[in-house]
């Protein structure tokens, strides 16, 4: 066998092999989890209760130590009850994730929190404050 095709050989091996040990090294990717126990990365929807959730999020900096999704907060206000109550809507929502938690070996968002200039002080004492998000284990 000439030295050139053992030397293709090699570099197409070595080729093959990079990517799969970066691959390997990788960081695991963010998960952002909520009420509805299906954690996905950068979710266009994040159900904060049964009775709030954020639609139509646009994610910046995801993966890093924080990220912020932008979209509309629809609140129920359950009144006279949650079947016949009214629907709140709040575009130009925040919602900011930040750090780690980690389950199961999946690395997730630790907490968050929502922002709207529209907030009530009722809105900010619900939502602007940092809470824990889920992991599939608070649903066990």
């Amino acid at each position: 066998m000439s030295r050139r095709p053992l030397s293709c050989l090699l570099l197409a091996l070595a080729a093959a092999l990079v990517p799969a040990a970066a691959a390997a090294g990788a960081d695991p990717p963010m998960l952002l989890d909520d009420v509805t126990q299906r954690p996905s990365v950068m979710p266009p929807t994040f159900e904060a209760t049964n009775t709030a959730a954020l639609v139509g999020l646009r994610w910046s900096h995801w993966g890093s130590p924080e990220a912020t999704g932008r979209g509309t907060l629809r609140i129920n206000t359950c009144e006279p009850n949650c079947a016949e109550g009214h629907v709140r809507v709040l575009p130009g929502s925040d919602l900011q994730v930040r750090g780690v938690r980690i389950d199961q070996g999946r690395h997730y968002y630790r907490q968050y929190r929502i922002l709207n200039a529209s907030f009530s002080p009722s809105d900010r004492a619900a939502y602007a404050h940092w809470t824990d998000t889920y992991t599939p284990r608070d649903f066990r």
